[in-house]
């Protein structure tokens, strides 16, 4: 016998050996395979071993071990786990050397007792061995890694990169975190940290240098083209440099994630391969059993047993490689699309740092809406685009085999195939334009709902929660009504899709019929491979299908993304920065050659600005409300847009914008803002803002976390933190919008001289201000005017000028003072007030400090300090590490099992009898399915057997097509019911459930819950609402029907199913108490991982402008990938583990299809070949069904999370009932307006210190009172109670003889009258913002505006009272959104309580004391409460209100109180020049 070859020859298979090949095909091309596999893969490696290879034996197979020896010396001791390569190899070598063993074993006449067998045998074991412990990790792993390789460090790395490749392509990596999970609950510290390839950062910079190259590119062609030309020809010289070049979008994404996306292709061939391959198996082992029947023995002779176990292992290793390949393919692509969603989101935040003024008016909610839903929809792209050609390869594929089965008839299919995507296709733009439309209502709602959250106080002090109640519903209801129509439109193109292979079914099998050949009867087999491979259509067909669907709206999500990443930026070429603040002696000069302007959206509102301001100079920038101050800061900071001129900056800046911003961090990392910690610089800074008393009243100190927009500080608090963030950063000019209007007098002189003129002496400081009592002091006035610089130099100059206006200002001052105070002596007065000597024995740093400053608790995170000695105190507590204490709770995650009641709240919402009726629908879509397949069985046993069945084959066409409409239209109506009626339903009750109780609980709920978590409840969980969970039940049912006719058709066709049914039912139910544990918990971290990045970006789009002139935008940028990368690894892990589960689910699948198709070789001569026809063509899909099965019950477990999150917000604790059925109260109440405080005592939440503390006060009618006290004395706690935003601890609130806490809060508030310390404006028109309800004609809101002195400003704008104002009123100056406050309460000239909480700070002096006078005016006859840091304003007060720590100080007439020159009014009144 030849060692090669025996007679047998070149031959495949044996003749001679029962399931063997021939000789000479193992000792070729079976042993070939491996080998020539490891030459190829690990040649590039071996580079690292040798330096030069010699293979000259003539068998590749010796040479190949050696060098795989070779190679594995060196790995086990350089590598850190095993070569992927290397384990294929030895695995392939193992399983193939096999045959050749058993082979020569047979041949050899003394078997085992050959030298050759034994080698062959060794071999085989050999490499078994190595296998298996080349597959047990090296304990040594960690200290190993591969050359010229570097990970970055993470806290708790992944086991992924380190898994060897066995452990990574069964996912078996995550096996410690799903152990531990079932232990105990997951917490986000257990997460392994995201896989390096996919951390935000590196992918950003790939992207970045490509938008670079591009960009370069576009400047360069576009400066040369004739668009520049065109704009230099309209005068617009400035076109060249604020050219924004648009971005390849598409283009930019593939040259960062195209490589890994490609070779996603490579395990998609693979798995096309080894998954159509089985439909021939299946149809040669039906012929196999068929070959057993007895008519079939008549003709011939029955195959040999052999095949059929062949067959079956055929069969079943078909389905283990196609599923590991389906599970790479997966893998892959998904990594690609995380990849993917990284930089999109990445690209919109770093997008929303350089928004125009004008654009960033998209708000956040649009913003977010692009980072989360547009994202996810365009990033599903990655995954059609793959299915796509996969999809057409797999029809091409099918239909081949088809043509083999039933010949011409295929192309009857193809023509219902095309007939069915024609229809689809005219569906198609309904799908988009309905979605569009949607999204738009979407972003309209999530604008509303940013501004009924980021001005909650407000809302509820105004009376307006039905307002907003109202228009979100309405943007609520518009987008469901597209979404009605939306899923309409998708009930049909589904029913259409899911019923093409019915159609063609039935099409195919009435043409065969009607011209099948008598030698190819439409028998049995014929008829269920036929089903088996229209049935493999269904995937790629329902790929198109969901592709058709995700297209549309991936096409409309990426138009808005490519939009929003295309659209204006900041020009930042509009201001030339210069760095050294030594290169000229000018700080900031503007020059207006020809007409240096800016404009915002209302059109140019500063006209030939000239200016210079020298180094080191304090600049103060005066003038009255709207005429143009901010606009001047914003155009120095390059906010505004240019249309000529120039604008140089000399040095680093640092700005205070006018309403405080404050991140979400501890105090002391608001006041570094990323700087490093300089203790000396840090103690100068916090005392010179006086802070110190602050810090000791806070729980933790300077390491106390301010809640979002510093919800549990005060306002001076918050403007103060502020301004120690612009002193720490040590600028070289430091520009200041009037941050001192929100501080008391005392603390405004502190500020000014304590850290304006001390530390910051030598710096450059513009002030802009509406005061004039430090005007002495500084080195340059510039008086705006209307847009322009009226007037502009030193103080002593300007003032010589009686027709100038910063004279006019000053005499308008010493008119409100001497109208205000008897002893005033005027502006020129003021600076010889014993300030100075008051201030150099100021008790704010001395030893007296805390009597000074100190105040109560007027927010929830103070404590009352315990020592005087302030400053050695805090220099001691600097040293001191104090955990830090959150006052704003994290995003809540429920833990354990989601209980059956959320499933059934869900039910509830969508209607009990709806899903009664729903499941009736598809247990009748059951039966249907079920008797179809019975019909066909019959039908193929009438053409094969001697039945006695006589019926024509019209009669089998016809039964079996009404047997296909009738599916169709329960398949029809069960989706229709779910997704038009009973998910819209659900989520109608859903939202309005979470709106509701949202807009009604108490501002302790809003004081400690961000509104990022807010946000994502009404975005991310009810988009999960919206679309993913009737999807998921439905599917679920679906599926579960589909999978249960399975398994009644195994047991048709054998009964030794059963053995198995109860085995596989414990494993399915271990597997889902495994898994469902870790992922329900994983699903729930994920949703909470979401919460700190969209607060985050809240956080930077207010805080813009001083983002940007602190030139912090790459640190925060990079801050938000850290959050980035967080909420991807709970992600990328939760992928993972269904990735898990689908490989394992495959494997039990595949037991069922092993046995099956076993018990169908075994019990070849006893069962018909109908029944095992039908199994067969059904089980090839079981594998998929229970994969699907498993993943949406655990989809659903997750999902359903969302509702459990939305029912925490329906169950949210309300406030007092908003109306009280069948009151008493007077229509007309109050009356008078009479005020007593009797006893009362209020706090913030139930477990914090009392604010206000046993207050006894009694105002009469009519009367007007001013209250002042110090920061944190509880000013505006006086206001909140009274409004019952925060309710009585003790007490009680008597008005007009009626307790306000028996009425209802709408009854209350709606009654009284305020002017907040904040003002509101929401995006919509002039005219609704003043009157949301409708109440007043035109002619009394000109009138209110008139009295509130806007009426000259809007008359100005070109659309008036219909002018828009954009989110947070950004398009108008915080002076003139105080004036609008004002407006809405010149309107309620009818009221008897009005109550102004600081409410014209923003303001200058002379436009205060306009509105001073209407106010006497239009509210004569109404009791007035003032909260004011200017005295002034309150000195022709009836009484004046002193608090100190939260009591009662002095209570009595202006004049009383000034005479008592040892009370706290008098120092106060002392230090603001009115006493």
């Amino acid at each position: 016998m030849s060692t090669f070859c025996d007679a047998e020859g070149w031959a495949v298979f044996s003749t001679g050996r029962a399931m063997d090949f021939t000789l000479c095909f193992q000792n070729s091309v079976v042993t070939l395979i491996p080998n020539v596999f490891m030459m190829i893969f690990i040649s590039p490696r071996l580079l690292t071993v040798l330096t030069m290879i010699i293979v000259s034996s003539t068998y590749l197979h010796i040479p190949t071990q050696a060098t795989a020896g070779l190679l594995h010396w060196f790995e086990h001791f350089n590598m850190a786990n095993s070569a992927s390569s290397l384990l294929v190899f030895w695995l392939f070598s193992a399983l193939i050397s096999i045959f050749p063993t058993r082979s020569w074993i047979q041949v050899t006449p003394e078997g085992l007792s050959s030298v050759l067998p034994i080698l062959k045998l060794v071999f085989t074991i050999l490499a078994f061995l190595v296998f298996i412990l080349e597959n047990i990790p090296k304990p040594n792993y960690k200290s190993l890694a591969r050359p010229n390789t570097t990970r970055p460090a993470q806290p708790n790395p992944s086991p992924e990169p380190h898994a060897n490749y066995f452990k990574r392509v069964t996912f078996f990596w995550l096996l410690p975190l799903l152990r531990l999970g079932k232990t105990r609950t997951l917490k986000m510290d257990d997460l392994y940290n995201i896989n390096p390839k996919l951390l935000s950062y590196p992918l950003y910079l790939t992207t970045k240098a490509k938008l670079d190259i591009e960009e370069a590119i576009a400047i360069e062609k576009a400066q040369t083209g004739a668009v520049i030309k065109k704009s230099k020809e309209a005068g617009d010289d400035m076109a060249a440099r604020r050219l924004t070049p648009r971005i390849n979008l598409a283009g930019t994404i593939f040259h960062t994630v195209g490589y890994t996306f490609m070779s996603a292709a490579i395990p998609r061939v693979f798995y096309i391969c080894f998954y159509y391959i089985r439909p021939i198996l299946f149809s040669q082992l039906v012929g196999f059993v068929a070959s057993y029947t007895e008519a079939a023995q008549k003709k011939a002779e029955p195959q040999t047993p052999w095949k059929g176990y062949g067959y079956v292992i055929a069969v079943v290793a078909a389905s283990i490689l196609s599923s590991l390949f389906d599970g790479q393919f997966q893998y892959i692509n998904y990594n690609a699309g995380l990849k993917a969603r990284s930089v999109f989101v990445t690209l919109v935040y770093r997008k929303s740092l350089r928004l125009s003024t004008t654009n960033k008016q998209e708000g956040m909610g649009s913003i977010v809406n692009h980072m989360s839903t547009d994202v996810d929809k365009v990033v599903a792209f990655f995954d059609i685009i793959h299915l796509l050609w996969s999809a057409v390869v797999e029809m091409i594929i099918t239909i081949v085999l088809l043509y083999m089965e039933v010949r011409y008839a295929i192309f009857a299919s193809i023509g219902v195939v095309a007939v069915m995507f024609f229809l689809s296709g005219l569906i198609s733009p309904f799908l988009g334009k309905n979605n569009k439309a949607s999204m738009k209502a979407s972003d309209r709602r999530m604008k509303l709902i940013n501004e009924l959250v980021g001005a909650i106080k407000s809302v509820k002090l105004y009376g307006w929660e039905e307002f907003f109640l109202k228009k979100i519903t309405e943007a609520r209801d518009e987008q469901l009504v597209y979404y009605r129509l939306f899923y309409a439109w998708v009930t049909v193109l589904a029913t259409i899709m899911n019923m093409i292979t019915p159609f063609v079914i039935f099409v195919t099998l009435a043409v065969y019929g009607a011209i099948a050949p008598a030698d190819a009867p439409l028998d049995s087999r014929r008829i269920f491979t036929t089903i088996t491979l229209i049935n493999l259509l269904q995937s790629p067909l329902g790929q198109l299908s969901n592709s058709m669907s995700a297209i549309v709206t991936g096409k409309v999500a990426y138009g808005r993304l490519r939009d929003f990443l295309n659209s204006e930026e900041i020009d930042e070429t509009s201001v030339i920065k210069n760095s050294d603040a030594n290169a000229s002696d000018i700080a900031f000069e503007t020059t207006a050659e020809t007409a240096a302007a800016t404009r915002d959206i209302m059109g140019p509102v500063m006209h030939d600005i000239n200016l210079q301001i020298r180094r080191g100079a304090l600049t103060a920038v005066v003038g009255r409300v709207g005429e143009g101050k901010s606009s001047l800061v914003g155009a120095l900071l390059g906010e505004m847009y240019k249309y000529s001129g120039q604008v140089r900056s000399f040095g680093s800046l640092a700005y205070v914008s006018q309403t405080a911003w404050i991140l979400n961090a501890t105090v002391r990392e608001n006041i570094l803002f990323g700087r490093p910690y300089d203790k000396e610089r840090y103690l100068k800074t916090i005392r010179s803002c006086a802070l110190v008393p602050d810090f000791k009243m806070l729980i933790s100190g300077d390491k106390t976390v301010i809640g979002e927009k510093g919800i549990n500080l005060s306002g001076g608090q918050k403007q103060r933190i502020s301004i120690a963030r612009a002193v720490y950063a040590n600028a070289d000019v430091y520009i200041l919008d009037d941050p001192l209007s929100a501080v008391d007098a005392h603390v405004d002189h502190h500020i000014f001289k304590h850290a304006l003129t001390t530390i910051l002496a030598d710096k450059t400081r513009i002030l802009v201000t509406n005061g004039v009592n430090h005007l002495k002091e500084v080195d340059q006035i510039v008086v705006i005017k209307q847009g322009r610089i009226t007037q502009d130099g030193a103080y002593e100059d300007l003032i010589q000028n009686v027709d100038g206006d910063l004279y006019r200002l000053i005499q308008e001052s010493k008119l409100v003072a001497s109208k205000d105070s008897s002893d005033a002596s005027g502006f020129e007065g003021e600076s010889r007030l014993k300030v100075e000597s008051d201030e150099d024995n100021s008790l704010l740093v001395g030893a007296d400090s805390e009597k000074a400053l100190s105040a109560s608790v007027d927010r929830p995170t103070y404590k009352r300090a315990k020592s005087s000695k302030v400053e050695q105190e805090v220099e001691e507590e600097v040293e001191v590490e104090i955990n830090e204490k959150n006052e704003v709770d994290e995003e809540i995650t429920t833990e354990g099992r989601v209980g059956w009641e959320i499933y059934k709240y869900y039910m509830t919402s969508i209607g009990l009898g709806s899903v009664f009726i729903f499941v009736c629908v598809i247990i009748i879509n059951l039966s249907v399915l079920i008797g179809t397949q019975l019909w066909l069985e019959r039908w193929g046993d009438s053409n094969t057997m001697d039945s006695g069945i006589t019926h024509s084959t019209l009669y089998w066409i016809m039964s079996y097509f009404g047997w296909v409409v009738a599916g169709a239209l329960t398949l029809g109506g069960a989706i229709g019911l779910s997704m038009v009626f009973m998910a819209l339903r659900g989520s109608r009750h859903l939202h309005a459930a979470m709106l509701r109780p949202l807009i009604r609980a108490p501002m302790s709920f809003f004081d400690v819950t961000s509104s990022g978590k807010i946000v994502n409840r009404f975005s991310h969980d009810i988009n999960s609402v919206d679309l993913e969970l009737p999807l998921h039940f439905t599917n679920m049912l679906f599926i579960s029907t589909m999978s249960l006719s399975i398994f009644v058709f195994a047991i048709i066709a054998t009964r030794w199913v059963l053995l198995i049914l109860l085995p596989l039912t414990v494993a399915y139910y271990w597997l889902g108490g495994f898994f469902l544990v870790s992922s329900r918990e994983l699903k729930r971290l994920d949703l909470a991982a979401r919460s700190p990045m969209y607060a985050h970006f809240g956080e930077t789009l207010a805080g813009l402008v001083t983002i940007r002139a602190f030139g912090d935008a790459d640190r925060l940028a990079i801050q938000a990938t850290a959050l980035l990368d967080r909420s991807q690894t709970t992600a990328y892990l939760t992928n993972m583990t269904n990735r898990w589960l689908q490989i394992m689910i495959d494997q039990l699948s595949t037991i069922t299809l092993g046995f099956v198709c076993v018990m169908a070789v075994v019990q070849r001569g006893n069962s018909g070949e109908g029944y095992f026809g039908i199994i067969l063509s059904q089980i090839g899909s079981l594998t998929n069904m229970m994969s699907r099965l498993f993943s949406t019950a655990c989809q659903i477990q997750t999902a359903i999370v969302a509702v459990e999150r939305i029912r925490e917000y329906a169950n949210l604790t309300p406030e007092a009932r908003d109306v009280i059925p069948d009151s008493k109260t007077d229509p007309a109440w109050p009356r008078s307006g009479a005020i007593e405080f009797r006893d009362y005592s209020v706090r913030y939440r139930e477990g914090l210190e009392l604010v206000l503390k046993d207050i006894n006060v009694t105002i009469q009618p009519g009367e007007r009172i001013g209250i002042v006290g110090r920061t944190g004395a509880g000013k505006s706690s006086v206001t909140l109670a009274l409004f019952r935003i925060i309710e009585a601890a003790q007490g009680s609130i008597v008005i007009d003889g009626i307790d306000i806490s028996t009425l209802g809060l709408h009854e209350l508030r709606s009654r009284l009258t305020i002017i907040p310390q904040e003002p509101f404006l929401f995006g919509d028109t002039i005219r609704l913002n003043l009157d949301p309800f409708g109440k007043y004609t035109d002619a009394e809101i000109w009138s209110a505006l008139e009295s509130a002195s806007l009426k000259s400003y809007i008359t100005t704008l070109s659309e008036g009272l219909s002018t828009v104002i954009e989110n947070g009123g950004e398009n108008m100056s915080l002076g003139q959104r105080q004036l609008m406050s004002l407006a809405r309460a010149m309107l309620a000239k009818n009221t008897r309580i009005l109550c102004l909480d600081e409410a014209t700070a923003a303001i200058d002096v002379e436009t205060d004391n306009a509105i001073q006078r209407a106010l006497r005016r239009e509210f004569q006859n109404c009791t007035v409460l003032t909260i004011a840091h200017r005295i002034n304003t309150i000195m022709d007060s009836d009484k004046i209100l002193v608090l100190e720590q939260g009591r009662v100080a002095e209570f009595d007439s202006p004049s009383a109180l000034l005479q008592k020159k040892d009370g706290l009014f008098y120092s106060l009144a002392s230090q603001s020049g009115n006493a």
